[in-house]
């Protein structure tokens, strides 16, 4: 809860943040810069994830004398109840309202402060600069939406009916926007838990309360940041749909401020919706069909690859099948030859065959041969040593003897007749 507030705050600032680390401490000093200084700056962070916590820490420490409350909030609450959680601790006599992404000029508050005590009005609300998400003019960037705010101020210029304008369009466009007396709040009450539009829906309600509402077309006091994670971006379609749904609802109420022109800026914005529908429709269709290709793309990719992995594959194996076929072709080339050799092998070994009978049938004669040639040997051997047995019996008979000493003299006589000597 936040302390009593000194006496003298003419403005209640009430800043609702969540994740937006990256801005905030921008939006906080162009709110501690402004050259109005009766303020009191009412910070909520809304349970951010992200150093928006600590960068607030950092600014406030900043400025020790200045009136700055700040909060944060354990589980998110959204933006509707964080907002009137501010509200419940605004004292000041104004309440501004400023979103941690945006940025004011620091002469917004001094501006709107002597506008509405000199004019009386109850809620003011100003042109506006568009940034990017590194605080750049964003207008060349989103031409779709500066022609939509464009053709909301130019709509206004015409007639300076803002009901017929609002009705056409949203042309506060966030409550960054909102400037508006104490005596507005106290009657108008707190924001609707609306995600997407409660800020639509509190202008409308500030207006059928009969409150006087000012929109400075010429005055571009208010930098609004668009960027990938704005609430509006989140979900189009859900948003388009809450937004149709709050025009159904105020159209009992409303029906009695009809004009031509009222009913036409209707008209315009249910057109506008219309084709917005349409148009995301088509781009959901096509962000889905894009997911779906970026699924497929990948298993088409793999296909591909595989396709080309088994052709690669397919003419190795071709490779590998010609050079098999070579292969079979040179073995049975070796088989017929091997045949061929087998064949003349086995004609060689027949012959051999035969050859081997015949030199055995003629060793077997030879054999029988030998054997024959060996008996003859031992009849002449035994035939010889019978001669020879009877040689020596002979010789050593006596008649043998004898007729050599008889036989002697002669011999010797006819060796030497003729003078030839016989042995």
């Amino acid at each position: 809860m936040k302390q009593e507030t000194a006496t003298g705050i003419k403005v209640s600032v009430i800043m609702p943040a969540f994740n937006h680390a990256r801005w905030v401490r921008e939006a906080l000093l162009s709110v501690l810069n402004q050259s109005c200084r009766a303020i009191e700056l009412i910070v909520i962070d809304d349970a951010s994830a992200d150093a928006t916590w600590a960068e607030i820490q950092s600014v406030r420490e900043q400025f020790p004398e200045q009136a700055f409350y700040a909060v944060r909030h354990v589980n998110n609450q959204g933006a509707p109840a964080t907002l009137n959680e501010g509200l419940q601790q605004a004292q000041g006599e104004y309440i501004a309202i400023i979103n941690s992404d945006d940025v004011w000029d620091s002469s917004r508050l001094q501006r709107l402060l002597t506008l509405a005590e000199t004019t009386g009005a109850d809620f003011i609300s100003t042109d506006m600069a568009l940034l990017d998400a590194d605080s750049q003019p964003a207008e060349a960037g989103e031409p779709h939406w500066v022609a939509w705010f464009e053709g909301l101020k130019q709509d206004y210029a015409r007639h300076t009916d803002l009901l017929a304008t609002l009705l056409r369009g949203n042309c506060l466009i966030t409550t960054s926007n909102f400037f508006f007396h104490r005596r507005v709040y106290e009657r108008v009450g707190e924001f609707a838990d609306l995600r997407y539009v409660h800020d639509y829906d509190y202008a409308l309600r500030v207006l059928d309360a009969g409150f006087q509402m000012q929109f400075l077309s010429g005055e571009t006091l208010l930098g609004y940041r668009l960027h990938g994670t704005n609430t509006i971006r989140e979900k189009p379609l859900a948003a388009i749909e809450e937004n149709m749904r709050l025009l159904l609802g105020w159209l009992p109420c409303l029906h009695e401020r009809f004009d031509e022109q009222r009913l036409q800026g209707l008209q315009t914005q249910l057109q506008d919706l219309y084709r917005y529908t349409r148009e995301e429709w088509l781009t959901q269709v096509h962000q889905q069909v894009v997911a779906k290709e970026q699924e497929l793309l990948p298993l088409i990719q793999d296909r591909e690859q595989w396709i080309a992995d088994r052709d690669g594959w397919i003419a190795e194996r071709d490779g590998w099948l010609a050079e098999r076929d070579q292969l079979i072709d040179k073995l049975r080339q070796h088989l017929s030859e091997h045949q061929r050799w087998v064949a003349d092998r086995d004609a060689w070994i027949a012959e051999r065959d035969q050859m081997i009978a015949r030199l055995r049938a003629d060793m077997t004669l030879h054999r029988q041969w030998m054997a024959d040639r060996d008996g003859w040997i031992a009849e002449r051997d035994s035939l010889i040593r019978l001669l020879q047995q009877q040689q020596y019996e002979l010789r050593n008979s006596r008649a043998y003897r004898l007729g050599e000493r008889l036989l002697s003299p002669l011999r010797r006589v006819r060796q030497f007749v003729g003078g030839v000597r016989y042995a």
